[in-house]
């Protein structure tokens, strides 16, 4: 689906009542007075809840001070998108990541045309990030999502591996008994504290398991 009629305010989070950055950005991009403003981060905190697809404009320098002045500043809200504008010098990936959910990051080298294109592009919705920049976060997302879906360590004993395999291979609980010489009760027993431990509810689940977990 198209935003490009998705109507949204850059507001530059700023220290200063001069707000000399909105006025530079504003004049820079050609902007409407109603597309760019300015507030404080108290104004900030105390709106964090109440208000929707925000667009957090900072300047990158003075944004190091508002840090170390200001705590704990909502950015990782899923209610705001953030551009950085003014970067010196490539950042490293948790510098970028304490801007939260980042749409756009302009080098202070960048021509003023490619600003005012990526701030019209990010406004309609769009994100706005330096090739490095695009690579350091997907090389980090990668990471968290291979992490939280890496195999769970489970304390399986050796016979419930052993009756995980007849289940691959089909076996039924009495053939499973017949091949381990144990009673069918006593493969019911063994299937719950394998179901218990997968986080399963049954046969399939547990062979699926399995399949991805158990080395050939």
């Amino acid at each position: 689906m198209r935003r490009n009629n998705y109507k949204r305010v850059i507001q530059h989070v700023t220290l200063s009542q001069e707000a000399t950055v909105t006025e530079r950005v504003r004049q820079l991009s050609n902007l409407s007075v109603s597309a760019i403003e300015s507030i404080t981060p108290q104004d900030l905190l105390s709106t964090a809840s109440g208000c929707r697809n925000r667009i957090l404009l900072f300047d990158y320098e003075e944004s190091l001070e508002l840090f170390q002045q200001v705590l704990n500043l909502p950015l990782a809200s899923k209610n705001f998108e953030t551009i950085l504008i003014n970067v010196p010098h490539r950042l490293t990936t948790d510098e970028i990541l304490r801007y939260g959910h980042i749409k756009g990051l302009f080098y202070s080298y960048e021509a003023a045309q490619k600003v005012v294109i990526g701030l019209g592009e990010i406004i309609n919705g769009k994100n706005w990030l330096p090739r490095d920049v695009t690579s350091q976060l997907l090389h980090h997302y990668r990471y968290v999502v291979a992490a939280n879906t890496s195999p769970t360590v489970v304390d399986l004993t050796a016979r419930e591996i052993e009756i995980l395999r007849c289940l691959q291979s089909g076996a039924t609980n009495l053939e499973i008994s017949d091949d381990l010489f144990i009673t069918e009760s006593t493969v019911k027993s063994h299937l719950y504290q394998i179901f218990r431990k997968l986080s399963v509810k049954n046969r399939l689940q547990a062979i699926a398991w399995a399949n991805q977990n158990l080395l050939s």
